[in-house]
This record gives structure tokens, C-alpha cells and sequence, in this order.
């Protein structure tokens, strides 16, 4: 019985044994079938997919259009030629890179290059910055981001490999030892790194091209490959090797796409100017974001931007409305196989356009305004000198001008131009800026400049000092296509700001109408004499005859009698009404209200003056010290450096602003200086080896004292206001401010906000933003007072000094000129420089639409100028005159076309 129990048993657990194996291999047979032809095709799509990755898909920029809806800024599509690199693909880099080139070679296009390393001119690194400092926390980061200090590490510290394992007495020695990597060791390194050939060979067309590679070529695989290594911490998004090729270059690209494993074509907008440099100053430009620090970066980022990828507006309208211009980028997650191309799209989020500007703006003024100042400024040149009141004057260097129109019944900017301009095309290539726009519009090389210039070299040294061992434009001598002269050049009124002391004359009651007042060339009160060659004996006049001549001993008269009866600030008090700079002390914001970056310049008052004064007796002390004006072999350097200790640069601070002090408020302590100055050379290693004496220090410091009696007693003279009075001593202005102060006389009192954007609409067209007209002061101004000083303007442009150009235009004008000085008349002729030409004016007379305001540094008289006011009449009026046959002067109809042609940089 116990054997045929123990049969069964065997004879069951075989049955088990059978039944799981019979399991077991269906299991796998379907499993198989499964794999092998069910889901085969899927299977083999997902073999050939490497990864997913994400492409940014750019937003439009909203537009910039004028008043008349003419697109000043725009977009186009910009064709990028990008690689996406992966497991499978990268031993064919090299290949790869090198048919690309040929392409772009062949085509000429420009690869995408923003590598630090350069090698024309040598090897050398390049950070687009001249700071030492900042030089070498970028080559610091350039060498880590690459591994260059693992060695170092290694090689200094056993046990240890990244930075993070050191001390920070560690960190620093390493850092020593990084800096003095010359950029050629770096170059030769990376080139073993990222395993460059040294020759390579392609097919082209059946065609088997074999080069050796030169360091050119080297560095072109370099830049490309470093793309790839740096990208690995931005996530592996596509490098691009061009941007902005041309559309036959990407279609090539696209036809050879199965043998450019990687490459794909890529398409973003492109920020584009149809009319070029027209209102460049007004429109401003974008370019590449360029963080100095970590922190700048991180704000960056919280705004959602790209630091390494988007553009940003730099100036103008561009910048000021950055937020509701740039949009919102999208994007989408697609397939990569892996050979690099793209076969599928995963996800998508649509880009949201920014939202468009229309301006205040009107190009054909604009135009008008740009060309004439070109035009003008040309002739003047070529007549090279004129008669002003420093005597003859040099024309040579009229390079520079502004000219603006404002809409006297809103405050809308009608023209807004400063030459010379640029082009903002040229910075907003998504590479970023090039080398040939650096040299075109950046004074790097001062000199140079000056050469083409024609400057005297004699001159160099004078007009170009070196501070810090670097050339500066003391004397704002050279044109810069950047600069916004239209907004932020300060500049004496000259004759123009008679109009308002004509106005605190009769308000006061100092004078009518009808007060004569003599002018025999000349001006004397006490001791204070004002000689005025260039006009001569102007005879007795009234005050509308004295404002049709512009007589200087008239208005230093009405000064007189103001500061008799009312003090020394009552021109301010009238001048602040009118937007000529606001009470200092005040909570008043300083500004015309227009919404692209501007100065705001201050009219003469006692509490600037002093002010004023100190400062510059500040700077003129300090350079007097440094060139040892006041005892022969000693230097004494006030200016800060880098190197500075705490200590020291606390100590010229302290020195700087006890003389600034002293100036202001005319307290002088020569003890106190004295204990400065021996402090500063106990202290400051520069003199340890110099033999400085108890009297040296003595000496100096009553020289000092000296100086800033002689300040204190400039800022506080009576006679002060007798050069306010014509426009000169210390009040000055943005031509801006010029337009809007005549603005407000042609309103009868009434001061505008200016403003230059009129609305805001989002890519529906809906209006998101309108600007109202606002008043934003009421100067209650006498109507007598204004019906007379518009009088006196009537008659500048019928029989005055504008009477030349107004007296037979169809359309009745009135105005004033101005003649300004910058600086002294010995000054002016040592370097060269001379009056500036101001002119001020509005039409028509009885119902005023527009004001203008124009200037021409180094113009001379300003009636020299005023066809620019003309012109931009022209333009705006060019309806009217045109049904009255009138013959114009200039284009009156802007296009692109003419204006990329006529309007060109100005020529030497």
C-alpha cells in the first residue's frame, strides 16, 4: 500500500512540472508575437528616438508706428541654422560642422560667434569690457565653466578635485594660478578637449574636398563645440551655428538635411526699422541682454527672460515700454531621433505678440527736422569760421545738432531729432553686437576719431586727457551717433530765454511796453562791464524792438532792475512756470513728462549757483592738485582707484567733499584741509617715498582755501543774473525743454505734459492705454504780458534776426534766436569750439499749432539756423502750401528709400 501511495505522488508533481512549463513557453511565445510583430512599429520608432527636447519660440515685438500709422519698427523672419547633439551623432560632428561651414562660406553668411577666445590680433580673451576688475572675475568664470581648475586642484591639493573641497585662502591661490592662463594655453587646450582634427575631409557635390585646418578653422569647430558643452547646463537645448541667414541658405541646408545629422532650420522674428536712422533717437534700439553679475541675472530670470537667447530694448521707445512690447515667448516639445532631426511635435505653446505703439511722432517732420539739421550743418562747415561775440569763430566742428516740434494744443511730440543719428538695424541681429558696430558708433578709440576729425594733434592732450589712463572727451568735443542730443544735451538758451525775462519784467512791473532803455554795445554796473563786439551799438529801444534786435545791454538792464526790487531769484521764480528747471528744494519731479530717459536742466537761482560752483570748484581743484598747479613736484591724487584701501578712499571722499562744502556755503577751515591733506599722504603709499614737509602741506592747503574763496565769491556775485538775463552763467536746458517753455508762451501760459506715445493696442487692435492731453501748470501770466512778448517774437521773424528766412513765408511765424556760449571766449578758442546756434518759434501767429525749439552745437548765430525751424514748418504744413504752389526746400514726404540714401553719417 505504501509503494502505489508514493506512484501517485511522482506521477502528480510531474504533471505540475509540465503544466508550469507549458505556461512558462506560451507565456513567452506571446510575449514575442507581442513584441516582434504587434507592436514592431512601434518599438521601432522608439529605437530612433533619442530624446525630446524643448525649442523657445520667439514672440513678436509689438510695432512702432507714427502719427500718421506709418510702421516705424517692425518684424521679419530671421532663418537660423541650429544643431541638436546626441549619443549617435557626435562622432560625426566634425563632418558634419565642416559641410555647414562650406555652405555659409559659400553663401556669406556669418557663423554665430559670441566665444570669448579670439585670435585676431593674436590670441587674446575679449569680454567687451575694459574694467580690470570685472575682466578678471569673467575669465574666472570662463576657465571653471570649462574645468580648467580640476588639474590645478589636483596638482596643488592631493585628496581634493573641486572647489567646493578647498579653504578660501585655497580658492584664492587657485584663482591666481587660473589668471595667469594666457588665452593661447587655453586656446591649445580645448583644442585637445574637445578633440579638434586637424584636418578633415568632405564630399561636396561628388566633389572630395581634403583640408588641413588652420587656427581659423580650429577656432570655427571650437566655438560650435563649446556651444554644445556650455548648453549641457541650459538643458540641452539646440546650439545655433548662424543666425539670420538668408532664406536660400536655409533652403540649401533643408535639401541636404539627411546628410547634416543635426542641423535643423530653425525660424524666429527679427526686429526690423523700415526707414533706418529716421527718429533712431525716438525709437531706440534692442540688442542682447548683457548681465554684469549673478544678481542681474536672477532679476532677469524672475522676468522671465532668457539671458543667453532674448533681446531687450536698450533705449528709447524700445526700452521704455520694454514690458508691453516684448510678448510672451512660447515654445514646443518635440521628437529627436537619434541622429539629431527633429520627427515629431509633442506639445505646443503658441507665442503671444507685445502689444503695438503708435507715436505722436510725424515721420514727415521728423524727416524734415533730420535732414535739414544734415544740410545745415554741412554748410556751415564748409564756410568754416563766422563773427560771434568771442570774436571769429570756428565752424569746423558743427557735427552736432538737435531740432524738435511740439503739438502747442496737447504737448505731443511732433518731431524729436538728433543727429548725428544710427541705425538701429545694425544692433538687432539676435547674435548680438558685431565688432564693425562697436567701431562704428562707440568712442573706443578717442583718437582715432579725433584723426578723422581733423583735430590738430597739438590739440589731443587738451581736448582728450587721459583719467585713469584712459582717454576721455573733456570737452564733449566728438559727435556720438548714441546720444540723444535732443533730450539730453543741457545747453545755455542764449538770446532765447529774453522772452522770459521780458515776461518777469513786465509781471513785476519794471518795466513796460514801452520802456527804452539805451544799448551803446555795451552793459556796465559797478565794476561788472559786458562788451558785445559782434552786434555793435543796438541804439535806444523799446522792449519789442530790443527782442526783434536782441539786445544784450537791454535784458542785462531789465536783470538789473528785477534783482533791485525782487532779488536775485525772481527770474527762477517766472522761469519754473514755463518748465526752465524746477525749485530745488522742492518735491517737484524734474521732468517734461516725456517718457523716453531725458535731462533736466535748472535756471539760475542762488541756491543752485552755490551748488553749481562747488562743484566744479570741486573738479578744478582736484585737477590743479594732480597736475601740481600749486607747489612744482607735488602731485596730490583725489580721484579713487580700485586698489584703493577703505581707509584711503574714505579719506578722498572726506578731502572732495570738504571743499564742496566750504564752496556752498562759504565756510573755510584751512586747519581742517591741512589735516586732511596730511592724513591722505601719511596714509597713501604713492608719497612714501616723496619728501613732503609740514609747510608743503601748509602751502597747499591755503592754495585750496585760495580757490574756494574765489568760487564762493563767483556763486554769490550780484552780476550773476545780469548773464541769466540773456541766457547765459548757469542756466541751461534740453532742447526739449526749449520747444515746451515756447510752447507754453504759445498757449498763453498754459504748460503741457509732454508726451510721445498717443496710444497703445494689443495684437487685436484693442486700445489697452490712451494718452489724455493734461496741463500741467497754469502760469497765470498776465494775457498783456504774452500779447507783448509775442510782439517782440513777431517781429524777430518779419524784420529781426530771423526776418532773413520767415519775412516772406506764406504762413506767419514768430520766434527767437539765440547765440550761446559754453565756455569761456579763451577756452572756446583754445579748443576749437564756439557758440551755440539756438532758434525758438511757433505757427501760425493767431492760432498756434506747432512749437520748435532746433540747435546746432558749434553753429555760431542763431540766425544761421533757422531754415531748420523752416523746413519742419514745411512739412507740417505741406497740405496748405502745396495748394499755394509753394516751392519746398526739402522732401516733405518721407520713404524709406530717399531717407536710407540722403540720410547719411556726417562727412568730414
Amino acid at each position: 500500500m505504501k509503494k502505489r501511495v508514493k506512484s501517485k505522488k511522482i506521477v502528480y508533481r510531474c504533471d505540475v512540472l509540465m503544466a508550469v512549463g507549458i505556461l512558462l513557453f506560451l507565456c513567452i511565445t506571446f510575449k514575442l508575437i507581442n513584441l516582434q510583430i504587434t507592436r514592431s512599429v512601434l518599438y521601432k520608432a522608439k529605437a530612433n528616438i533619442a530624446s525630446h527636447r524643448f525649442i523657445k519660440e520667439f514672440a513678436p515685438r509689438g510695432q512702432i508706428i507714427d502719427a500718421t500709422k506709418t510702421v516705424l519698427a517692425t518684424n521679419k523672419q530671421s532663418f537660423n541654422i541650429t544643431y541638436i547633439q546626441t549619443d549617435d551623432n557626435k562622432t560625426e560632428f566634425y563632418n558634419t560642422a565642416a559641410k555647414v561651414f562650406y555652405i555659409l562660406d559659400k553663401n556669406s553668411e556669418k557663423q554665430d560667434d559670441k566665444f570669448e577666445l579670439k585670435l585676431d590680433g593674436g590670441y587674446r580673451f575679449d569680454f567687451n569690457t575694459s574694467d580690470i576688475e570685472k575682466i578678471k572675475r569673467m575669465k574666472l568664470r570662463f576657465l571653471k565653466d570649462r574645468g580648467f581648475e580640476e588639474d590645478i586642484i589636483k596638482n596643488m591639493y592631493k585628496g581634493k578635485r573641486r572647489e567646493i573641497e578647498l579653504t578660501e585662502c585655497e580658492k584664492k591661490q587657485v584663482d591666481d594660478k587660473l589668471l595667469k592662463i594666457s588665452a593661447k594655453e587655453a586656446f591649445e587646450k580645448l583644442i585637445t578637449y574637445y578633440e579638434i582634427p586637424k584636418k578633415y575631409s568632405i564630399t561636396v557635390g561628388g566633389q572630395k574636398i581634403i583640408k588641413i585646418c588652420d587656427l581659423k578653422d580650429l577656432r570655427r569647430f571650437m566655438v560650435v563645440k563649446d556651444a554644445v558643452k556650455m548648453n549641457i547646463y541650459s538643458g540641452y537645448k539646440p546650439v545655433v551655428i548662424a543666425k539670420n541667414v538668408k532664406e536660400a541658405t536655409a533652403f540649401e541646408i533643408l535639401q541636404k538635411s539627411n546628410e547634416l545629422m543635426g542641423i535643423n532650420i530653425s525660424v524666429e522674428p527679427i526686429r526690423y526699422y523700415p526707414y533706418g536712422k529716421l527718429a533712431s533717437n525716438v525709437l531706440g534700439y534692442i540688442s542682447k541682454i548683457a548681465p554684469s553679475n549673478s544678481k542681474e541675472i536672477d532679476a532677469y530670470k524672475e522676468k522671465g527672460y532668457d539671458v543667453n537667447t532674448d533681446l531687450i530694448g536698450m533705449t528709447g521707445i524700445e526700452a521704455a515700454l520694454e514690458n508691453r512690447m516684448r510678448g510672451t515667448s512660447g515654445g514646443k516639445i518635440v521628437d529627436v531621433n537619434k541622429y539629431g532631426k527633429i520627427t515629431g511635435e509633442i506639445a505646443k505653446k503658441d507665442p503671444y505678440p507685445g502689444q503695438n505703439v503708435q507715436l505722436t511722432i510725424n515721420k514727415d517732420v521728423q524727416y524734415a527736422a533730420e535732414q535739414s539739421l544734415i544740410n545745415t550743418m554741412s554748410s556751415l562747415r564748409q564756410r568754416k569760421s563766422t563773427v560771434t561775440n568771442s570774436g571769429t569763430a570756428y565752424l569746423g566742428n558743427a557735427t552736432r545738432g538737435a531740432a524738435v516740434a511740439i503739438d502747442v494744443k496737447t504737448g505731443g511730440v511732433i518731431a524729436l531729432a538728433s543727429v548725428p543719428n544710427f541705425n538701429p538695424n545694425d544692433f538687432s541681429n539676435p547674435s548680438g553686437i558685431s565688432n564693425d558696430v562697436i567701431e562704428k558708433y562707440f568712442l573706443s578709440d578717442i583718437l582715432s576719431k579725433a584723426k578723422d576729425m581733423n583735430v590738430p594733434e597739438e590739440l589731443y592732450n587738451t581736448l582728450f586727457p587721459k583719467v585713469g589712463g584712459v582717454r576721455t572727451d573733456k570737452y564733449d568735443y566728438l559727435p556720438k551717433p548714441l546720444y540723444d542730443y535732443a533730450t539730453l544735451s543741457l545747453i545755455p538758451p542764449g538770446s532765447t530765454f529774453k522772452l522770459l525775462t521780458a515776461v518777469a519784467g513786465l509781471e513785476t512791473g519794471v518795466i513796460t511796453k514801452d520802456t527804452k532803455i539805451d544799448d551803446p554795445g555795451y552793459f556796465i554796473d559797478g565794476n561788472y562791464k559786458a562788451e558785445f563786439k559782434a552786434d555793435g551799438p543796438q541804439g535806444t529801444n523799446n522792449l519789442i524792438a530790443a527782442i526783434s534786435k536782441s539786445s544784450n545791454a537791454y535784458f542785462m538792464t531789465v536783470g538789473k532792475y528785477l534783482r533791485q526790487k525782487c532779488g536775485s531769484n525772481v527770474l527762477a521764480k517766472y522761469a519754473w512756470k514755463f518748465g526752465l528747471g524746477v525749485p530745488p528744494e522742492s518735491n517737484i519731479n524734474p521732468s517734461t513728462g516725456i517718457e523716453i530717459k531725458e535731462n533736466f536742466g535748472q535756471v539760475y537761482n542762488t541756491y543752485t549757483s552755490k551748488n553749481s560752483f562747488a562743484q566744479q570748484g570741486q573738479w578744478f581743484i582736484m585737477e590743479e592738485l594732480k597736475n601740481e598747479k600749486y607747489l612744482k613736484g607735488i602731485s596730490i591724487d583725489l580721484y579713487t582707484s580700485d586698489s584703493d584701501s577703505k581707509q584711503l578712499s574714505n579719506l578722498k571722499i572726506a578731502i572732495k567733499d570738504n571743499i564742496k562744502t566750504s564752496i556752498s556755503t562759504g565756510k573755510f577751515d584751512k586747519n581742517k584741509i591741512e589735516n586732511l591733506i596730511d592724513k591722505l599722504v601719511n596714509t597713501d603709499s604713492m608719497y612714501k617715498n616723496k619728501k613732503i614737509s609740514k609747510s608743503d602741506i601748509e602751502y597747499i592747503a591755503s592754495s585750496i582755501v585760495k580757490v574756494e574763496e574765489d568760487q564762493y565769491n563767483q556763486a554769490t556775485t550780484t552780476s550773476n543774473i545780469y548773464g541769466a538775463a540773456i541766457g547765459q552763467g548757469i542756466n541751461e536746458f534740453t532742447p526739449l525743454q526749449l520747444a515746451n517753455y515756447v510752447a507754453t508762451i504759445a498757449s498763453n501760459g498754459k504748460r503741457h505734459k509732454v508726451h510721445l506715445i498717443d496710444r497703445i493696442t494689443n495684437v487685436d487692435g484693442k486700445v489697452v492705454y490712451e494718452n489724455r492731453p493734461e496741463v500741467v501748470e497754469d502760469a497765470a501770466i498776465k494775457k498783456s504780458t504774452i500779447d507783448v512778448v509775442k510782439e517782440g517774437m513777431n517781429a524777430v521773424d518779419d524784420s529781426g534776426t530771423a526776418s532773413g528766412t520767415f519775412a516772406k513765408f506764406p504762413i506767419l511765424t514768430a520766434g527767437k534766436t539765440g547765440t550761446a556760449d559754453p565756455y569761456s571766449i579763451d577756452t572756446e578758442k583754445a579748443i576749437k569750439r564756439t557758440s551755440y546756434a539756438v532758434y525758438v518759434g511757433f505757427a501760425p501767429r493767431k492760432d498756434p499749432r506747432i512749437a520748435v525749439a532746433t540747435v546746432v552745437f558749434d553753429g555760431g548765430f542763431g540766425s544761421g539756423i533757422t531754415n531748420i525751424a523752416k523746413d519742419m514748418y514745411e512739412a507740417y504744413f505741406k497740405d496748405i502750401l502745396k495748394e499755394k504752389n509753394f516751392k519746398f526746400d526739402v522732401d516733405v514726404d518721407a520713404k524709406p528709400e530717399n531717407y536710407s540714401e540722403n540720410n547719411k553719417t556726417l562727412e568730414r
